[in-house]
């Protein structure tokens, strides 16, 4: 007796294994073809069902565990899952006479760009994004508790389905920042506007402020950091240099994170303080700020030094000094002329560039109206009036500042902080400057007198005589 080929056993346990047909979990079958015998018009009319049904219900038990996925309930955008050739009315069902399927041919797929505009389609309801609003995000729900420990977050979306987490990414990434209102620039009301406030708080979490995208930092990526230069109460001071430009500037950092928004808002003060002033010789340049991982950065114009008397290699004579004083009240003249008073006047906050000096730190600036609110600088340089929160001639202040700034220069020592020669120094009494001009040191006294409408304006300083034959002087040299 012949033995049997051993790939007629493959061949009877293949035609004995489950043939799965394709269609949903709802209407998925397998058939048995050593023990289930169907006809082939009825299997050919189940086909057909099959191939006009677009979407069934899920139904299936949970514990049955032979069942496939099929290609329709992923939903693969590249390739479609073949369908199954029609059957004739004569197969013969013993015989592997089934013609194997071609191969899938591949759908035109999406260039990037265009995927991209699907995208935001998709997400914000127009291809527009300049002209258009963003769709609903009002009622979206987001979980921003979830957001914060770095965990998919689900943005369910008003039409009852879940938009993306990279969906929601792509949102934050294009919103533009809010429009903030300057209080230092007159009739700008209609500039405070932020069409996104509602959706804003809903990104946050995505980016740190004012960190690209690409999770880049700017400052990092922009500038090279050399060395620290200064520090005070609130903020740092580093020199660096930007790389593109190959240009060395002063970048100013809040020391703390700002969270609150008030706390933002209070040191935006400085920048836009700066920004409505705009450029003057004797004020220290600014060029831009941003928010960044909850810090403030300010790029500002690199200076050689400050005044102060604790960095300062020696002592100023009368003619420096006056020439110090001299463009300050032009810096001080400019500034009262857009309504702004400094606050802050000090040593420290004079800087040298080149032999030109100029005015800085402006984040104690406010309104000579009083129309924001007043936060007096160094109590060192304040005049009595300001210490008993009478606000009624801040421009006034800014001159008594300056008087006693120039003060301490021509004397080399810092000004007391409280005791006896305090109290005299707010009341006028000055020691005499050995060394120094009589009307050199009127000048002074005239400008830390203790009633602040007899102290002369900024625009008085600077036409006062005893800068014409400073002029002079340098005309004969």
């Amino acid at each position: 007796m012949k033995k049997a080929p051993s790939g007629s056993n493959t061949k009877r346990r293949s035609r004995g294994c489950s043939v799965m047909v394709k269609g949903t979990l709802s209407t998925h079958f397998m058939v048995q073809l050593d023990q289930v015998s169907l006809s082939p018009s009825s299997f050919q009319n189940l086909l057909h069902s099959e191939a006009q049904s677009d979407s069934m219900p899920l139904d299936f038990d949970a514990d049955d565990k032979d069942f496939i996925l099929s290609q329709d309930f992923f939903c693969t955008p590249d390739y479609i899952t073949p369908e199954m050739p029609a059957i004739g009315s004569n197969a013969h069902w013993s015989k592997e006479n089934i013609e194997c399927p071609k191969s899938p041919e591949k759908v035109k797929t999406l260039s990037k760009r265009q995927k991209f505009d699907v995208d935001l389609k998709t997400s914000f309801g127009s291809p527009d994004i300049g002209h258009h609003p963003f769709g609903d995000l009002g009622n979206d729900t987001l979980r921003t508790d979830v957001m914060k420990t770095g965990t998919p977050v689900e943005l369910q979306s008003s039409r009852g389905g879940y938009v993306s987490q990279s969906a929601v990414a792509l949102r934050c990434r294009v919103m533009p920042p809010p429009c903030l209102k300057n209080p230092y620039v007159k009739n700008a009301s209609d500039f405070d506007v932020d069409p996104f406030s509602n959706q804003r708080s809903k990104c946050a979490g995505y980016f740190s402020t004012g960190v690209g995208g690409d999770g880049l930092s700017r400052y990092r990526t922009d500038f090279h950091e050399i060395e620290k230069i200064g520090s005070g109460n609130f903020n740092h001071v580093f020199k660096v240099l930007k790389r593109i430009e190959g240009c060395l500037y002063a970048m100013k950092l809040s020391m703390k994170q700002l969270h609150q928004e008030t706390e933002r808002r209070k040191a935006l003060m400085e920048v836009q303080a700066l920004a409505a002033l705009g450029y003057h010789e004797n004020v220290v340049g600014y060029y831009t700020s941003w928010f960044e991982s909850e810090h403030l950065y300010i790029q500002l114009e690199l200076c050689d030094h400050s005044l102060s008397v604790n960095t300062l290699p020696k002592l100023l004579t009368e003619a420096e000094a006056l020439d110090a004083m001299y463009q300050i009240a032009k810096a001080l003249q400019f500034i009262h002329s857009r309504g702004i008073a400094h606050l802050d006047v000090k040593p420290d906050n004079i800087y040298v560039k080149e032999g030109v000096y100029k005015l800085g730190d402006f984040g104690c600036a406010t309104m000579i109206d009083k129309s924001l609110p007043v936060e007096e600088g160094d109590a060192r340089y304040m005049p009595q009036e300001i210490l008993n929160e009478d606000y009624d001639n801040l421009d006034k202040v800014d001159i008594f500042s300056l008087g006693a700034s120039i003060y301490e220069i021509v004397k080399g020592s810092p000004l007391p902080e409280s005791g006896p020669h305090f109290l005299h120094l707010r009341k006028g009494k000055l020691p005499l400057l050995p060394g120094h001009s009589i009307q050199f040191q009127n000048l002074i006294k005239a400008m830390m007198d203790v009633d602040p409408a007899r102290r002369p304006s900024a625009t008085e300083v600077v036409k006062n005589p005893i800068f014409g034959r400073l002029q002079n002087n340098r005309k004969n040299i």
